[in-house]
């Protein structure tokens, strides 16, 4: 590589997935390396899988089919973490090794369209921009946004770049407050803060697969369930909405399930401990709590 290539580290935190999704995820990561090299010009990619599952899923034979598979065009790290990290963790500690100037997280199971790694890098090179976020498809996050900039609320961490710099300037993902969910919203809203332009670039295309309802629902699992309950309160509470706390420990001990429930409980001992995170954005400048939602949306699945 020449001394002006570009260098990026693509980190995924993988659970328990399927030797063969993580494969044809890679095949597209490939090819999109590929297809900014002979558009762009040289850039130095390493691949980075945390592995948090609690037997590692791959053997000293598929690590080296994945290398194999990636020579020439990607550097590939493998690390098995021993324990379930849950996403922040897992990112941050990937990160401590970073040397890149760029870091892109994703989905394991993220398969991106050929020009996608392209668009992305153009749209975080504008000025202070400090993170971008590829459009999913086919189902496609509803986040409102400037049709003119791109700019929006928050970038999910399906498929997004931002700069080491402005990682290390925001102290990364807050792993102490976030297990799974909302890790990205809060990383997001801290990189606001900092004074940085968050962008959805709907040009920059990934497929992300969903298992949906008949009613074009989500369908989600127990832990899901009780993740995003938990995140949905600590979330309130670290960016001072304590309204929105009492309300969903309403509506989680009146209507909830057991997992929601049991997350309430989780926040109510956090509390008496003295373990909550240390609200911010006291004059709500960055977030947004609008209902069940955190910025405004531009259309609603399934709605009537």
């Amino acid at each position: 590589m020449s001394g002006n290539s570009k260098k990026i580290q693509i980190q995924s935190v993988i659970y328990g997935n399927e030797k063969q999704s993580l494969f044809r995820a890679v095949k597209g990561l490939r090819q999109a390396v590929s297809v900014y090299r002979k558009r762009v010009g040289d850039i130095e990619a390493k691949l980075v899988y945390g592995d948090a599952s609690p037997e590692p899923i791959f053997s000293v034979d598929d690590i080296e089919q994945m290398q194999n598979l990636l020579d020439g065009v990607m550097e590939f790290v493998y690390k098995p973490f021993g324990f379930n990290s849950g996403t922040a963790r897992g990112h941050n500690m990937m990160a401590e090794e970073c040397e890149s100037e760029y870091m892109m997280i994703m989905n394991p199971d993220i398969l991106l369209e050929p020009s996608c790694l392209i668009k992305l890098l153009e749209a975080i090179e504008q000025d202070k921009v400090g993170m971008v976020e590829a459009r999913q498809t086919p189902l496609e996050h509803a986040k409102e946004y400037d049709k003119n900039t791109g700019e929006t609320s928050w970038a999910s961490t399906a498929c997004t770049i931002f700069t080491k710099k402005v990682f290390d300037e925001v102290q990364g993902f807050d792993a102490e407050t976030f297990f799974l969910y909302c890790d990205d919203l809060d990383f997001s809203w801290r990189v606001r803060m900092a004074g940085y332009r968050v962008l959805y670039v709907p040009s920059a295309v990934v497929y992300h697969s969903k298992s949906l309802t008949v009613e074009a629902g989500w369908k989600p699992t127990k832990a899901e369930i009780y993740y995003s309950a938990e995140a949905a309160l600590l979330l309130a509470h670290k960016w001072s909405d304590l309204d929105r706390v009492h309300a969903l420990q309403e509506i989680y001990k009146v209507s909830g399930n057991e997992d929601e429930i049991n997350a309430v409980k989780e926040y109510e001992r956090r509390k008496e401990e003295g373990t909550l995170p240390e609200c911010i954005d006291e004059e709500h400048k960055i977030a947004q709590f609008l209902g069940d939602d955190y910025c405004e949306m531009r259309f609603r699945i399934g709605a009537e």
